[in-house]
């Protein structure tokens, strides 16, 4: 089985952080799966909306993914891509469009029968889960195996007086929208194990 991992927003708000952990964390995280040396590197790629231009962390993971072997694409790889990002908006960004980027590295065809997408980001309940049209219901509607990889993930858009506060409301959103969706087979990951990456 393939694994599609998206990085939605992985920038996020820093100046509305409490927390410099909180955010560098998340970084952390990406570094332990692209430094994992058991991982089938062609059978899991990365998706990622496109990098902010302070983002230096995850333009340095991107480029020591793709030195040891992974697919990792943004729509800056894209020859057709315009650096006015007014013109790329989230709109642009669909289940058909990362289709249609990642779908030439999947050695068969990139359906719900042989893919599974593990989506992290900036705003947990939001944007990870359904505000962009790459978030995680959007998968899972569409018959994917979906997970959610919270250690991934940051949450900006609850109330809270810090971080911790702003992520444990976020999470509980999340639960909510799960729920009301009835997507109860979602996954949500905490553990690497949890992710079963391909081998």
């Amino acid at each position: 089985m393939k694994t599609i991992i998206l990085l939605i927003d992985f920038y996020g708000h820093p100046a509305l952080t409490t927390d410099s952990y909180s955010d560098s964390m998340r970084y952390s995280y990406l570094t332990e799966i692209i430094s994992s040396g058991f991982i089938d590197k062609k059978r899991c790629l990365f998706f990622s909306t496109v990098i902010h231009s302070n983002d230096k962390k995850l333009r340095e993971l991107r480029n020591m993914a793709i030195a040891k072997g992974f697919k990792f694409f943004t729509p800056e790889d894209d020859p057709t891509w315009t650096k006015n990002l007014d013109e790329f908006k989230d709109d642009n960004y669909t289940i058909d469009y990362v289709k249609s980027k990642l779908g030439p590295y999947c050695a068969k065809n990139f359906s719900h029968l042989n893919t599974q997408i593990i989506v992290t980001g900036t705003n947990t309940s939001g944007c990870v889960f359904s505000g962009k049209k790459i978030g995680a219901l959007h998968w899972y509607k569409n018959m994917y195996k979906t997970k959610i990889y919270l250690p991934m993930c940051a949450e900006y858009e609850n109330n809270g007086r810090n971080d911790f506060e702003r992520n444990q409301i976020g999470f509980a959103s999340l639960y909510k929208r799960i729920y009301a969706n009835k997507c109860f087979d979602m996954e949500i990951c905490r553990e690497l194990s949890d992710l079963n990456l391909p081998v």
